[in-house]
């Protein structure tokens, strides 16, 4: 069975600097991001993760000249080979009950629209996030798989 991922600009940040998502050196997500690619399971995207990857890529502070490629050209790479990135090529739609996530999560929303309409599992570092999506009923209501880097890499 191939598995679709949507991984928040987050999970891409630390996979680009070797770190979790507090700072720390970590290979979690670095390996997950590049095992997905190589496993060929889906990338999920719409354009407005796809302009959250290159924004925050091609930022100076995330750039690792010294530790060899980086992410956003493995993943520029991957959307160059069928079915390795599934750009939706627009933003996604909204969804009846987005509004019952809280506030301390709308910034998030667009993520929460992508695994809705994809039903793809959802990877954030964001564990307030997970927090929310579970306890407001979205997860258990839409079906959704919601899961931070360590627990996607049991999927692969």
């Amino acid at each position: 069975m191939t598995l679709r991922f949507i991984l928040d600009e987050n999970v891409v940040i630390c996979a680009q600097t070797g770190t979790d998502d507090r700072g720390n050196p970590s290979t979690v997500c670095t390996d997950l991001v590049e095992r997905i690619i190589d496993i060929c399971h889906p990338i999920v995207v719409d354009d407005v993760l796809w302009e959250k990857y290159e924004q925050q890529l091609y930022s100076p502070r995330y750039q690792r000249p010294a530790l060899g490629p980086s992410i956003m050209r493995d993943l520029w790479n991957a959307y160059t080979i069928p079915d390795k990135i599934e750009g939706l090529g627009r933003h996604t739609l909204s969804f009846e009950g987005e509004d019952s996530i809280p506030a301390g999560s709308q910034d998030d929303v667009y993520l929460v629209r992508i695994a809705v309409e994809t039903g793809a599992i959802l990877v954030t570092t964001d564990e307030a996030l997970r927090d929310d999506l579970r306890e407001c009923g979205i997860q258990s209501g839409h079906n959704l798989t919601v899961a931070s880097p360590e627990e996607a890499r049991t999927y692969l």
